[in-house]
């Protein structure tokens, strides 16, 4: 059996809290520090469908990438649909804790993964961090044979990715990569589909805010999950491309991550990833909703 403070301690180690940014809500958000975890869920975001699994596979606990509630509350009554989760959740007994942004940028967080799954070498924060990286960062939860001295993993630490590819490839070439690993067949773009790309920045989630940062840093391209329509004409002005696979393709697959971690960490415990989350944004037209099959278009 494990308490919840265990975990919530192996997961502040990984994500440090001072990594994220100051408007965020990151920790335990609900649930007692005390209680004993059985089963665990990780998730991008809480929302009535993955409160209902959680509650219908009986987790003690959900670690969701996206604080809940995102946006502070005044009230929580049954008529709100925020209200009803969070009611629903504490009668369940299941608690919710949340890295977000402190796990966007830790030293094996989201944008490295990133930059890992596109092979990225040189790789380097966007935006230097100020936390100096610990022995028990190292020894955590973290995938020991790729960062094992103190400083190699102090040089990860802080917000977004800058690297280098070993060999150039036009923006097509990596568009098709992107679609293909990060299992998004429909994805966005600005730029020139011919250029020559050799050095890619990557924000996950809606990082059109590195755009100036990405150019300074000598980007190519900027990977991201979303960008406003100015933000597009500035990387339009600045001649860097853009690669926009939505929000929930850059973050998503690394809960899938955090899950194995945790079932390797914590091998009593039952750890899975969501299996009901999806993408709430679709894209129309979409093959599957003109064939005559009865699967469900994908989101």
């Amino acid at each position: 059996m494990v308490a919840c403070n265990e975990i919530t301690d192996a997961l502040r180690t990984a994500c440090p809290p001072p990594l994220a940014e100051e408007w965020d809500n990151v920790g335990l958000l609900l649930g007692r520090a005390e209680k004993d975890i059985r089963r665990v869920m990780t998730c991008l975001t809480v929302t009535s469908e993955t409160a209902a699994e959680a509650i219908g596979e009986r987790a003690d606990l959900i670690v969701s990438h996206h604080p809940f509630p995102f946006h502070a509350e005044k009230r929580w009554t049954s008529e709100t649909p925020t209200g009803s989760i969070f009611l629903s959740l504490a009668e369940g007994g299941v608690a919710v804790f949340s890295p977000h942004t402190a796990h966007d940028s830790a030293f094996w967080g989201v944008n490295r993964q990133l930059a890992d799954l596109f092979g990225l070498v040189d790789v380097a924060p966007l935006q230097e961090g100020s936390l100096t990286a610990s022995p028990a960062m190292i020894q955590g939860i973290a995938p020991g044979k790729a960062y094992l001295l103190e400083k190699e993993v102090g040089s990860f630490l802080g917000s977004g990715r800058v690297g280098t590819f070993p060999e150039p490839r036009t923006l097509s070439d990596f568009l098709r990569e992107v679609s293909e690993k990060l299992r998004q067949p429909n994805l966005t773009y600005v730029g020139d589909p011919k250029r020559s790309l050799t050095r890619l920045a990557i924000g996950c989630g809606a990082a059109d805010d590195f755009i100036a940062e990405a150019a300074r840093a000598g980007a190519d391209a900027l990977l991201l999950g979303e960008a406003r329509f100015h933000g597009a004409l500035r990387a339009e002005e600045l001649g860097m491309a853009l690669v926009l696979p939505g929000h929930y393709a850059t973050e998503r697959f690394a809960m899938e991550t955090m899950a194995g971690r945790l079932s390797t960490l914590f091998p009593t415990l039952t750890v899975w990833s969501s299996r009901n989350e999806r993408d709430p944004i679709g894209y129309w037209p979409n093959d599957s909703v003109f064939s005559d099959s009865d699967e469900e278009p994908e989101g």
